[in-house]
């Protein structure tokens, strides 16, 4: 997704890992929602990812990859989606502000899925640096192929239906109950979502005092506020911060800037950084931790090189202390 200067005719990369997201909507704070596709005929694979809404921020990747090479949604430098939706076709995507419903649906994103004909309100609670979502079916039919929204003038919900040889159409949804539909003001934002704006301030940005700012949130176990205090240091000289990742005490801080080295790093970091990661307790560190540290080990090896043969076998001894993993259904809430 690229965010595009129509003065200047330019496009900023915004964010990235989406599979063909159709369409966009903000919500009353400003923050930006989508609703990506899954890819079809993956249905059924082990990396199949359905379709899903997400909360797009700076710098955010969100793993999607053509064929198997899909990311993980615990993977440290990726973010999950708000909710999983399932198999669909998405296509347009709206606000509910300025529609004349009852308060939770003028707060609400409508979703549209073109496949099985309905239109979906992804109600936002905000939780932390970002928020928690919910699905419900808003409208729904038999033959109600939904192609885009927009609320109107007087209030009132219109969407158009068609495409592919089916009937199309423009309908009007009112509200008609007995709940106010008076203008809703929404909740305020939790002060870790004003810092993650503050830090998505330094995204792309060289500052002098973006690394001060940002490292302290490493150690956060909002993964919104982590990711953008990375991305906030990544987007700094590697000499002013480097230094910092071998000595870091908190293990949170020490794995997630392993990741923001391994990403933006030159290979004569490899050996401090594979020193570092060796040095953290794989078997004592929370779930999430020791995931996190997997990826940085991975970042390392695809982007620096190959460790020396002492490493190699430090850090293999380190990890057969992990296996047999217990069974688990790690999932993007959990994490």
């Amino acid at each position: 997704m690229t965010r595009f200067d129509p003065v200047h005719r330019t496009h900023e990369l915004y964010c990235a890992g989406f599979r063909n997201q159709y369409d966009a909507a903000l919500n009353a704070h400003g923050d930006l929602f989508t609703y990506d596709s899954d890819m079809e005929w993956d249905l059924g694979l082990p990396w199949y990812r359905p379709t899903r809404i997400c909360h797009v921020v700076s710098g955010g990747d969100y793993g999607w990859r053509s064929g198997s090479g899909n990311g993980k949604a615990y993977y440290e430098d990726s973010l999950p989606p708000l909710v999983d939706i399932g198999p669909g076709s998405p296509t347009g995507m709206i606000s509910g502000r300025g529609a004349r419903f009852p308060a939770k649906y003028q707060h609400a994103i409508f979703a549209l899925d073109w496949t099985y004909g309905r239109i979906l309100a992804i109600h936002l609670t905000p939780d932390g640096a970002g928020y928690q979502g919910q699905a419900e079916d808003f409208i729904s039919g038999p033959a109600l192929p939904v192609t885009d929204a927009v609320i109107g003038a007087d209030g009132a919900l219109y969407f158009t239906t068609g495409g592919r040889g089916t009937e199309s159409a423009l309908m009007r949804v009112v509200y008609t109950g007995k709940t106010s539909t008076d203008p809703a003001t929404p909740a305020g934002l939790p002060a870790s979502a004003k810092t993650r704006r503050q830090l998505e301030a330094f995204h792309g940005v060289e500052n002098p005092s973006a690394v001060e700012a940002a490292w302290p949130h490493l150690s956060s176990e909002d993964r919104f506020l982590r990711h953008a205090a990375r991305v906030a240091i990544e987007s700094q000289p590697v000499d002013r911060w480097s230094a910092k990742v071998y000595s870091e005490a908190n293990s949170q801080a020490r794995i997630t800037a392993a990741v923001a080295l391994a990403r933006m790093g030159k290979p004569e970091h490899r050996e401090p950084l594979f020193n570092s990661l060796n040095d953290l307790p794989d078997a004592s560190l929370p779930v999430p931790q020791q995931l996190g540290l997997l990826r940085a080990y991975a970042l390392v090896l695809q982007r620096l090189g190959n460790p020396s043969k002492e490493q190699r076998d430090k850090m293999l001894e380190k990890l057969d202390l992990l296996l047999p993993a217990p069974d688990a259904n790690v999932s993007s809430e959990v994490l």
